[in-house]
């Protein structure tokens, strides 16, 4: 565990020169796009879920406050004059999400430097959980499941349809609701054995707080 903490320490000083490179004289962190909170192990639930320590409690918050400097970074990289060609805008902020989607990736990688071999494992899993279809655009799940191009094409298009919807979706019932059929899409779409693997890749189910839930504990 101390190595753990020492190569940790290292990695946030790195981190801190490169921020300062980036932006001299800002401080702070805000915006949905460069905000804390993108990261599962921000929240005390499952933080609890984890086991995180003080120390390693710590080493996530600075290293978060880092990670969100430098994501506030690449989203601000994108101000300034838009085109008038609606495809050029299009392109340009497909380019945007997929430049902030790696860096999440990147991001949650890093992490694990604080974590036990343990607690990284069952963090990936709350993020498949999390992530409910959107977790099979991970490389590792593509692979584990061994999911064939039809697959793959028909899990777009269910995305498209029930992410969208949810995220539209005004109450938590409905969103509920949305999530069901989702699953029962999967199953329907997914053979025995992929069955079998996505549930082992999902881990034990964890209930991650309403906002509102997180909210009224935190009074």
């Amino acid at each position: 565990m101390l190595q753990r903490l020492l190569i940790a320490i290292s990695v946030l000083a790195s981190l801190a020169t490169v921020v300062n490179a980036q932006l001299p004289g800002r401080g702070g962190v805000g915006g949905f796009f460069g905000g804390r909170g993108r990261l599962l192990v921000d929240l005390e639930e499952v933080r609890t879920e984890l086991g995180i320590g003080e120390p390693q409690a710590e080493l996530l918050d600075a290293l978060q406050l880092d990670l969100a400097e430098q994501r506030r970074a690449i989203r601000e990289e994108d101000e300034g004059p838009r085109s008038a060609d609606e495809t050029v805008r299009r392109l340009h902020f497909t380019h945007l999400l997929e430049s902030l989607a790696a860096f999440d990736r990147r991001s949650e990688s890093l992490v694990t430097v604080v974590l036990e071999p343990q607690q990284a494992s069952r963090l990936s899993e709350l993020y498949r959980q999390r992530d409910g279809l959107r977790a099979f655009e991970r490389p590792e799940v593509a692979t584990k499941l061994k999911l064939t191009d039809e697959q793959k094409s028909r899990i777009k298009s269910l995305r498209e349809t029930f992410v969208d919807g949810r995220q539209r979706g005004s109450t938590p019932e409905q969103r509920r609701e949305l999530r069901e059929k989702e699953q029962e899409a999967l199953r329907d779409l997914l053979n025995e054995e992929q069955q079998t693997l996505w549930k082992e890749l999902l881990g034990k189910p964890f209930d991650f707080l309403s906002p509102s839930r997180r909210g009224l504990r935190n009074r």
